[in-house]
Parts: structure tokens; sequence; C-alpha cells
């Protein structure tokens, strides 16, 4: 099989923040679905979720269902060599898979496969009750901001504007977005909707946050948040992760 990206950066962001949080994973390569990735932390607090549709791809040659396991803190190792002009070739057999950056000549990197199975996980389904969505830079300075000061990131969406905030024995961090900001590029809520959750997963997936356009966040009071990018060619990432209630 061979899958051909136009840019290798996109994977390199991508997979570098999906290793921060898991190991080992699979990555499921069909002939009509593209390539997808689901799998939950060790302690089944976030489920992350990465769809490559076969139509994101510049050339698509699968002929078959196969699993790719990877050790993927090792994948992102290979792919922090990616370079701003580099196109990105992935390749596989029965034994390895090949990253190979097709830019000033070719550099090809091949990784054995790991012998593990995909994690059945069920499309989750959920209803929220908060929707906001903003572009990727804001999303990202967000994180970096609430960081400074505690290991809990809140959430409170109303009518009118979107509250992020942090608090800790330093002090409070607190970014508040209306419509009027221009920041927000919309903004839905039903009442008024307040949720937590554990800051660190926020700060290890950020980077993918780079090669977004926008980010859509979806919560409701005291329940999980589900956090989708929009990457380019049709591609996605999202993660939905559990609140944490006091």
């Amino acid at each position: 099989m061979k899958m051909v990206f136009f840019d290798a950066r996109v994977w390199r962001y991508l997979i570098s923040a999906i290793s921060k949080v898991i190991e080992e994973g699979v990555f499921i390569v069909d002939p009509d679905e593209g390539l997808t990735f689901r799998a939950m932390d060790p302690s089944h607090v976030i489920m992350l979720d990465m769809k490559f549709p076969r139509d994101s791809f510049e050339e698509f040659d699968v002929e078959q269902r196969a699993e790719l396991g990877v050790n993927l803190e090792d994948v992102a190792k290979v792919l922090r060599r990616a370079g701003k002009e580099d196109r990105l070739e992935i390749s596989a057999d029965e034994n390895s898979i090949s990253f190979t950056f097709i830019g000033k000549g070719y550099r090809r990197f091949t990784l054995p496969l790991l012998d593990i199975t995909a994690e059945q996980l069920p499309e989750p389904q959920l209803e929220f009750k908060a929707r906001v969505k903003v572009m990727s830079d804001v999303y990202r300075d967000t994180i970096k901001d609430v960081e400074l000061i505690g290991d809990v990131i809140r959430f409170v969406a109303s009518s009118e504007e979107f509250k992020v905030s942090s608090t800790s024995e330093l002090g409070e961090a607190e970014i508040i977005y209306t419509r009027e900001s221009g920041s927000l590029i919309e903004l839905e809520a039903e009442d008024t909707q307040q949720a937590s959750y554990t800051l660190e997963y926020f700060s290890d997936l950020s980077g993918a946050s780079r090669v977004a356009d926008m980010i859509t966040i979806h919560f409701s009071t005291d329940m999980p948040a589900l956090v989708e990018h929009e990457l380019p060619q049709g591609a996605r990432f999202s993660f939905l992760i559990a609140p944490r209630v006091e």
C-alpha cells in the first residue's frame, strides 16, 4: 500500500501531539474510508480520533483493509524531520511501515510494525448544550494563558460570551471572548453551561492546533467536552475528554 499527503508537517505536528498522550496505537487503512486512528489513553480520561479520508491524499493505493500497529513516539521522532516543502509518503508491508519525505530528494525511514490490535471504541453519542468555534491561534494562546496559573481548565459559555479560566494558589487566569471582540467565529449555548477539565491533556495536544484552521469546542455542564480540529484537505482530529467534577 502507498499513500501520499501534500504536507508532511501536518502529520508531524499531529502525531507529535498524540504521542504525548498515547505511546502505541493502530492506524486503520481502508480502501473506502481512508486512514483512521481511534484510541483511549491508559487512564481512560480521553479518547483521540483522527480521520484522513481517502480523498485527502494525493495518492491512495490501498487494495484491502489493514491494521498498522505503531509506536507513536518513534513515528513522532521520524516525522520531526519533515521539512517545509516536504510531501509525505506512507507505505507498508506485512512487517514494517515506511515514512518517506519527498522534497529535495527522497528520505525514507522504516519502522517495525507492532503486533497490537485496534481498540473497538464506538462512536460517542452525546448531545452538547454549548458550541464554541474559534481560530486555532486564539485557542492555542488561550491554553498558554491558563497554563501559567493552574492545572484545571474551566469553560463557561452563555449566549453572549465564552470564558476560560484556571485557579490555583498562584492566583487566577481568566480569558473572556465576546461576539463583539471578533475572536468568536460561532457561539451557541442553552442557558449557561460550565465544566472543568484536566489542563494537561489540552496542553499536550495543543500542538495539533498548529496545523488546524479552526477549533470547535462542544460541552455541557459537568459533562465531557469534544474538541474538534479542522485540518487541511478535509482531514479531522478530535478528542473527547471526561470532566473533572469537584
